[in-house]
């Protein structure tokens, strides 16, 4: 049987393999057909091995193929009407994180999006973390108290990563997942504050940003959190979540899930590909199958934005920002 869903692919950097990888296994229901890239080398490389046409245009891309889906794989600043144009065209989006820099236009795309009916998913994979699951489902029944994070690493590569108008700054670009994460197992995020300052790379080359930064949550729920971060480390050194409640702790991490209580310290292991069930989850639904499989819509994936966007906003007028409700 022919794969039902035809994929167009935007953008070839490191995060694209994720979802190469992952569209492999799903080829009986999905082909790639499409990969569009500035850069010529790098788009024939990413798209020869699947048998997609390449392109260096993107509106070139929308025009001559008939696509179901479309992947958008881009740093945020380069998120221009890519969105608009899909959801125009009645194209289903997956939109890898984090979305625009510009509040206002994540707040157009995600209207357009709805209005359009199409089906979108946001590359949150944390979500779907078999043991994220298993902690999402124990919460429920707890009185729980702080939630504490740390996204501790080194400095990426990237020369766009180290341009905060690019980049929007680590917070945005990649303790985002944490700030996520804590959303989908805390709920609403009502303040928040932060202190950001540049103490180790001032003398990295094309670095323009803040590298230490600690944000101060407060949840709907009356719970409090703190998340920090770095890229001053030689490595990445602690990434996940601590979350406190009456008489047992939640320890969070990328690979397991540790149960801190009076009977002693339990482990739930990872056991799932998250980034499989991510993209099977989206190529279903762009099917014509339930939605519920996907775990962060657009619109959702806008309210995690509004957070980080708030903590880089507290740190520049050292206030809070209270989020509307």
């Amino acid at each position: 049987m022919a794969p039902t869903v035809r994929v167009g692919l935007l953008g070839t950097g490191s995060i694209s393999r994720r979802h190469f990888g992952a569209l492999r296994r799903l080829r009986e229901e999905a082909e790639v057909v499409a990969v569009c890239d500035v850069i010529d080398e790098r788009v024939r490389a990413a798209a020869a091995p699947v048998g997609a046409v390449p392109y260096l245009s993107f509106h070139e891309m929308l025009t001559r193929e008939k696509l179901d889906a479309l992947y958008v794989c881009l740093p945020p600043d380069a998120h221009v009407d890519q969105e608009l144009a899909a959801a125009a065209a009645g194209i289903h989006l997956f939109v890898e994180k984090p979305l625009p820099l510009d509040l206002a236009k994540a707040e157009a795309i995600a209207r357009a999006v709805a209005a359009a009916g199409i089906v979108t998913a946001v590359g949150y994979h944390w979500r779907h973390f078999s043991h994220v699951q298993h902690l999402r489902a124990a919460l429920g029944s707890e009185r729980t108290g702080m939630l504490l994070g740390h996204f501790l690493s080194g400095l990426p590569d990237g020369a766009w990563w180290r341009i905060r108008a690019r980049s929007g700054g680590q917070v945005v670009e990649q303790a985002i997942h944490l700030f996520d994460t804590a959303r989908y197992l805390l709920g609403e995020v009502e303040r928040v504050s932060a202190a950001y300052a540049l103490r180790g790379n001032a003398d990295a080359p094309g670095y323009d940003q803040d590298d230490v930064y600690t944000v101060g949550l407060r949840f709907r729920s009356g719970a409090i959190g703190t998340i920090s971060a770095t890229c001053i480390l030689h490595r990445r050194w602690q990434v996940g979540l601590d979350v406190l409640c009456k008489d047992r702790a939640y320890r969070l991490r990328e690979d397991a899930l540790e149960v801190d209580d009076a009977a002693g310290v339990r482990r739930v292991a990872l056991d799932n590909d998250p980034a499989f069930d991510e993209n099977a989850a989206f190529i279903r639904a762009a099917a014509g199958g339930p939605r519920a499989a996907i775990l962060s819509d657009y619109a959702d994936a806008v309210r995690t934005q509004r957070v980080v966007l708030a903590a880089n906003a507290a740190a520049a007028s050292g206030q809070p920002v209270v989020l509307p409700s």
